[in-house]
């Protein structure tokens, strides 16, 4: 088959790729759609930990083509989505739950062949059925959701707080939605792209700002929680900054390996903040299904392009551009 490979940092091309074939517990999915996510981009420049050469994409929904001997939750022509961070389930982060956390994680689409091409395998145990009401192209979005989900469960949003969101990417967005349904009663979006306040907006965002407008000094409005969804180092201090006293800040937009933020830990102290971080998804992904299927949060305007195999290779060795929120690789 063809398949998106990164044969190493900088060499992606689309490329012959053996077909994938189920094991006695796995199940071969046949790919609907898969969203370029800034980790693949991450790995195709070689600034996240990856094998190479691999088949990009972990963001996939689809169809299940075959399944092996031993699969007994799973049928033919199961329309799923998969959860691609597969634990080993025997280290000691796995024996006391934190399986996001395992120390010999593998994941599809960065140490497994991906969704990038026409079929991809993974075990039974990572796919999850999807309504019939659900799209498969929306159902991709279960991945990144489920992810959000994680990160929320680990702070408190109060009912009728205020929220704080700075960068309006698709995790941006999906936050945004997913936030409000939890009950915050006012959410901040602060976005340099034009393109994505305007979206932000558009999905119900009370007050959209550039970064530029958040620093300034005129800008005295604090908030109960903070959310940094743009990865930028700088934006703790933002964070820090826009928390009022007694506040959480979620970090969940991934950093440059090796970046560095100059935090006063006398501020921590002066506002009694709490820093959170979240790492990837544990046991979250039947809440993002279940979210999706319902239309609490609403995907179809967050993805911007809709592309085949042979427009990945420019997507991911460039930077977005103002106007990209999110390309999906369609198939079906």
């Amino acid at each position: 088959m063809r398949a998106l490979v990164v044969q190493k940092p900088k060499v992606v091309s689309v490329t012959d790729w053996d077909d994938p074939t189920a094991g006695p517990v796995d199940a071969v999915v046949a790919v609907a759609s898969c969203g370029l996510c800034g980790t693949d981009r991450h790995i195709a420049d070689g600034t996240y930990p990856a094998t190479y050469p691999n088949v990009l994409g972990h963001e996939i929904s689809g169809i299940v083509a075959s399944v092996g001997d031993k699969v007994d939750a799973i049928r033919v022509g199961d329309r799923v989505v998969i959860d691609p961070n597969i634990p080993d389930h025997e280290c000691a982060p796995c024996r006391r739950g934190d399986v996001h956390l395992c120390e010999h994680l593998s994941a599809i689409g960065v140490t497994r062949p991906g969704g990038m091409a026409p079929h991809v395998v993974a075990p039974q145990t990572q796919l999850y059925k999807i309504p019939d009401s659900l799209s498969l192209g929306d159902a991709a979005f279960a991945e990144p959701l489920s992810c959000v989900i994680h990160g929320l469960e680990r702070v408190k949003i109060q009912a009728g707080g205020t929220v704080a969101i700075l960068g309006a990417g698709s995790i941006g967005l999906l936050t945004q939605q997913a936030v409000r349904e939890i009950g915050a009663a006012n959410v901040m979006i602060s976005e340099p792209s034009a393109a994505r306040r305007e979206l932000a907006e558009e999905l119900g965002a009370d007050e959209v700002y550039t970064p530029e407008m958040v620093e300034h000094d005129s800008h005295t409005e604090e908030y109960d929680l903070v959310i940094d969804c743009s990865g930028n180092p700088d934006a703790v201090l933002t964070a820090m900054r826009l928390a009022r006293r007694g506040a959480d800040i979620l970090l969940f937009g991934v950093a440059p390996v090796g970046a560095k933020v100059p935090v006063e830990p006398y501020e921590l102290y002066r506002k009694e903040l709490r820093l959170v971080a979240s790492n990837i998804n544990p046991f979250t992904m039947e809440k993002a299904v279940a979210m999706l299927g319902s239309c609490t949060v609403k995907v179809d305007k967050i993805v911007s392009q809709v592309v085949g195999l042979d427009d990945l290779p420019a997507l991911l060795l460039n930077k977005p551009s103002p106007q990209e929120v999110k390309a999906a690789l369609r198939f079906a």
